[in-house]
């Protein structure tokens, strides 16, 4: 009886080493997906991704299915038909700045349609022909008053968000927000999404429809 007793109590200990080996095994597989190498080539576990208003890569615009990104030389829009201001190409941009009120986009009708920031991340002067993208606008405060030429580029940024989506696209890609700012009497509600760097930010009004009526943004960091 004693020996049965006992050969009992091994085998109920060899299940429970067993079980404690299966479990661990389990336990280190799940965490394989989310592993990545350290500089020690290691794997630590990834335990927070890159907010989408920080990650340079969300900072774009499509326009008519051409895409064009920060950092990528304004004259490059002439592949869609568009085309910047001739009045003020052979300005000068000042090394590492950007020029207000010298960005307005016209298409082949010379009909303004947006607005491009231009950049200099250089350590010389340049001229606006010479600059990159460093922001970009577009749209209006009531969808329905945005120009058919406007609408017609078709543009969209960031997770797909274009003229016309709605708030819940917007929080799909960059969340919540507590910057926000409703104007009574133009009847719209700006969201601002703000960088930890200076000089990167995302803003969309919605209109009283709830359609996204105007799109904004800037990145003047997206080479450091």
């Amino acid at each position: 009886m004693k020996k049965k007793v006992l050969m009992i109590i091994a085998i109920i200990a060899i299940i429970a080493v067993l079980g404690i080996a299966v479990f661990m095994l389990t336990t280190r597989g799940d965490n394989k997906d989310n592993a990545k190498p350290n500089n020690d080539g290691e794997n630590v576990v990834a335990t927070e991704e890159v907010k989408a208003i920080d990650n340079n890569d969300n900072y774009f615009i499509k326009i008519k299915g051409e895409e064009f990104k920060v950092g990528d030389k304004i004259s490059d829009i002439s592949k869609v038909g568009l085309k910047q201001d001739p009045d003020v190409l052979n300005e000068t941009v000042p090394k590492n700045k950007y020029m207000i009120g010298a960005g307005t986009i016209y298409d082949s009708n010379d009909e303004d349609v947006c607005d491009i920031t231009p950049y200099n991340p250089t350590d010389s002067d340049i001229t606006i022909a010479d600059a990159v993208i460093g922001g970009f606008e577009v749209g209006s405060f009531e969808y329905d008053s945005i120009s058919e030429e406007a609408l017609a580029l078709d543009v969209e940024v960031a997770g797909g968000i274009k003229l016309g989506s709605s708030y819940e696209d917007i929080v799909k890609v960059f969340g919540e927000t507590d910057k926000i700012y409703k104007s009574e009497s133009l009847a719209y509600t700006q969201y601002t999404y703000e960088s930890e760097e200076v000089y990167r930010s995302y803003k969309f009004a919605v209109d009283k429809d709830g359609k996204v009526s105007r799109i904004e943004w800037q990145n003047l960091v997206f080479d450091e």
